[in-house]
């Protein structure tokens, strides 16, 4: 059981994400952009964050500055929930800002689970 923020501006997206998550006894908070996320990770410290990167207001890219940036958050693993294609420069981005993983939109529950045990496991 973990502690998960799912960071969204889609109501829909948060909802299936925790409906997934929820059946592994994790417990799900959400957000809706970037500046409630950031709020929410400096004050609770999430176990994983999964992160849409296009939305209004503080995009996921600038929260993943952020956290990068900040010692006290930089540890927090996170996993990218995006409907973008992934190309060289998308791969690099990853790379260079130390993403656990991407979960692409849509995907089967049992992807997101493998997905979020596996980036789990490993912290």
């Amino acid at each position: 059981m973990a502690d998960i923020l799912v960071v969204d501006d889609n109501a829909t997206n948060r909802l299936l994400l925790a409906t997934i998550l929820e059946q592994e006894h994790h417990v799900i908070h959400e957000a809706e952009d970037g500046e409630r996320a950031l709020r929410f990770i400096s004050a609770q410290r999430p176990h994983l964050v999964i992160l849409d990167l296009n939305m209004p207001g503080m995009s996921g890219t600038e929260l993943i500055k952020h956290m990068r940036h900040d010692p006290e958050l930089a540890e927090i693993p996170i996993v990218l929930y995006t409907a973008s294609p992934t190309t060289p420069s998308f791969e690099q981005f990853c790379e260079a800002n130390a993403i656990a993983g991407v979960i692409p939109k849509p995907s089967e529950p049992e992807e997101v689970l493998r997905l979020v045990s596996s980036v789990l496991a490993m912290g």
